[in-house]
């Protein structure tokens, strides 16, 4: 039979003094940099979609290139 072993009370991240935390820092920036990365576009796209496209003159009116009131040069 085996000896009941501890349990894992608590997880601290960067906590021991006898090691340096720089190792947690670094991995958080960088799935922040991922995560930025790859919300970027997808908010870039949200924002040109909801951008209002100009209205294009109709066809004839006085804006119009092919307006037929004005006489020919």
């Amino acid at each position: 039979m085996r000896a009941k072993r501890g349990k894992i009370l608590a997880v601290k991240w960067g906590y021991n003094p006898n090691s340096s935390s720089l190792g947690v820092d670094v991995t958080f920036l960088l799935f922040g940099m991922a995560a930025i990365a790859l919300l970027t576009p997808i908010v870039s796209l949200f924002l040109r979609a909801r951008r209002a496209r100009p209205e294009l003159p109709a066809a004839g009116g006085t804006d119009s290139p092919l307006d037929t009131s004005a006489p020919p040069a």
